[in-house]
């Protein structure tokens, strides 16, 4: 079975279930399930409205055949939990949990119209738009930090993009195997198996792949990867997912010319690039919001983004090519 294009960042498709009982038709816990709009290994997304306000939702579902896994069903529940924290333009909302007759557990979420940011990458993203897409995503990780979580499986398929007034609206979506922290450096709620590992090689931090205790700048490492591709159309490292987790651990990832030759960048661009997914989280910025400025000092004083981010030679770096809506250098 294909995999199925989804709005909620639901990976490939799961195979026919037995022990599945359809829901389109069927009203769970006041909504109306109308169709199947996603389906992935842990379970099924389906577009459903609330019978009293006609409110439109996504109901995420869990495989039935998943109930007699506490430890899953467990986890499943925490998504709603963890997530219902979250009140950001660029999250996607969780409204709540409901359980179907059957026994299965569903998280009501808010109805995103919007396409996964993996197949808007079809080609290298302009520069303008790498931005504006980079900050709408630091903007929600910074809330999300805030509030304990660390997404921890950040990639283009957990992140949709709607069309709003003329531009990109970018939301963070699936927070299923996020963590969160008490406010205690040692204290992280984990309901993975010691030892698992549990994430998307291709995005996943260093210190992830090897299995230490990571924090939100893991999610940072994931952001960079993600940039890196819409920059350039390509990811950092490739190949099958264990030469990459090795590749990451023994290599900063590599210019953009050196995957890309005939790809021009600004290079202050990939200097916060580069900084985002370096391979030593202390070289990484110290936050969403640390990165965000840096962003905002790119678009507005490349001179001082420059500094920021320790090029010696900002006035040669900006000589190469300028980027969009830089204000011309004053005479």
């Amino acid at each position: 079975m294909e995999a199925k294009k989804t709005r909620l960042g639901v990976g490939p498709g799961a195979p026919e279930l037995e022990d599945e009982v359809p829901l389109v038709g069927k009203v769970v816990g006041g909504y109306l399930v109308e169709e199947e709009i996603g389906a992935g290994a842990m379970g099924t997304v389906y577009r459903a409205s609330h019978l009293d306000t006609n409110r439109k939702v996504a109901l995420k579902s869990l495989h039935a055949h998943h109930l007699s896994e506490a430890t899953t069903v467990e986890r499943f529940r925490r998504e709603a939990r963890l997530a219902s924290r979250l009140g950001h333009p660029h999250i996607g909302g969780v409204i709540e949990l409901v359980q179907a007759e059957d026994g299965r557990y569903l998280i009501a979420l808010e109805l995103v119209e919007g396409e996964p940011l993996s197949s808007i990458m079809t080609m290298p993203l302009a520069p303008e738009r790498v931005m504006l897409i980079t900050g709408q995503l630091l903007r929600g990780l910074e809330h999300a930090h805030a509030m304990g979580l660390i997404h921890r499986d950040l990639k283009p398929d957990n992140v949709l993009v709607e069309w709003r007034n003329g531009r990109d609206h970018a939301r963070i979506v699936d927070f299923g195997i996020a963590i969160v922290r008490d406010g205690s450096e040692d204290s992280i709620e984990r309901l993975t198996a010691k030892g698992q590992i549990v994430g998307t090689p291709i995005y996943m931090a260093p210190e992830h792949a090897r299995g230490d205790a990571i924090d939100h700048r893991a999610d940072l490492y994931s952001l960079g990867v993600m940039v890196y591709e819409m920059i350039s159309g390509v990811v950092p490292f490739h190949g099958r997912p264990l030469d990459v987790l090795t590749a990451k651990l023994k290599r900063d990832p590599p210019q953009f010319a050196d995957r890309v030759p005939d790809l021009i960048v600004e290079p202050i661009l990939e200097r916060f690039c580069r900084k985002l997914m370096a391979r030593e989280r202390s070289q990484r910025f110290d936050n969403a919001r640390h990165a965000l400025h840096v962003l905002k000092l790119l678009e507005t004083e490349p001179a001082a983004a420059g500094a920021a981010l320790g090029i010696m030679d900002v006035e040669k770096a900006l000589s190469i090519v300028s980027l969009p809506g830089r204000p011309d250098k004053p005479e």
